[in-house]
């Protein structure tokens, strides 16, 4: 056989390669192809993942942020009453110690009032209050007039409005503590724990303690009162009465009397 005829053999035995290298140029493409296709769609349920346990998260809280708004308002107004009190017994008192342990003492009270008619005692008890009832008393309700309800488990549940999502409060441990009031200046409203059910089934929970610190007054300074006379009177006159010392006045900063404390989410 001369050497052409090899040369047209060679070319005849070639059919067909062509093919075989698009199948496999076909098949790494393909293969590449599924795995971004494999990663991107990871990354979009990742994404999602995200996206609702955020929003799942955020939605939990909502009932502690309006918590905490009461909190601040019951302060505002604990505070009217006991420095008022303290203030009309600023004379009587001889010792900043004992000026600023009398005001304490009236905060808590009142504080401790505030809270205990809110919740009411549970039915069938002279002592034990309900704590359930007193926190859905000042958390939000939908529009559409929905009120919280209760599960199996006694925890307070409300739907929500907007969503196929539910809040429960589960304040089984929940407890106003004033004992160290007077001497740290401090209350906590301890053990309340929210959950947040969301329609995809995603579920965050937010247990938190609220630390009520007493508006604090300087009661060692003193000011003399707006307008007041402290001078002798007109010629002829009896001199004017000098002002009567009083109490430094709180700065009026309710929002930083209350704080998150112990708080953790799951």
């Amino acid at each position: 056989m001369d050497t052409g005829q090899k040369a047209k053999k060679q070319k005849q035995n070639n059919a067909g390669s062509a093919i075989v290298t698009v199948l496999v140029v076909v098949t790494f493409v393909t293969i590449l192809a599924t795995v971004l296709l494999y990663i991107s769609g990871m990354n979009f349920q990742m994404k999602v993942a995200d996206y609702r346990t955020k929003e799942s998260f955020y939605q939990a809280e909502i009932p502690a942020e309006e918590l905490r708004a009461q909190l601040v308002k019951d302060v505002e107004f604990a505070f009217a009453q006991a420095y008022t009190a303290a203030a009309s017994e600023y004379a009587g008192l001889s010792s900043e110690g004992n000026r600023e342990a009398n005001y304490r003492q009236r905060f808590c009270e009142e504080f401790d009032r505030i809270w205990r008619q809110r919740c009411g005692l549970v039915p069938g008890s002279s002592t034990e209050y309900d704590w359930s009832h007193g926190i859905t008393s000042v958390l939000l309700t939908p529009a559409t007039g929905s009120t919280w309800g209760m599960d199996e488990d006694g925890r307070s549940v409300l739907l929500s409005a907007a969503t196929d999502g539910y809040w429960i409060l589960d304040a089984a441990g929940t407890a106003l503590d004033v004992s160290k009031g007077v001497s740290d200046g401090q209350i906590v409203l301890q053990g309340v724990t929210l959950i947040y059910d969301s329609p995809s089934r995603y579920s965050s929970i937010i247990s938190t303690d609220y630390c009520i610190t007493i508006p604090h007054i300087n009661w060692s300074e003193t000011y003399e009162p707006e307008g007041a006379p402290t001078g002798p009177g007109a010629p002829g006159e009896s001199p004017a009465p000098a002002a009567t010392p009083e109490p430094l006045y709180f700065d009026g900063n309710y929002s930083g009397c209350v704080n998150y404390m112990n708080w953790t989410k799951q």
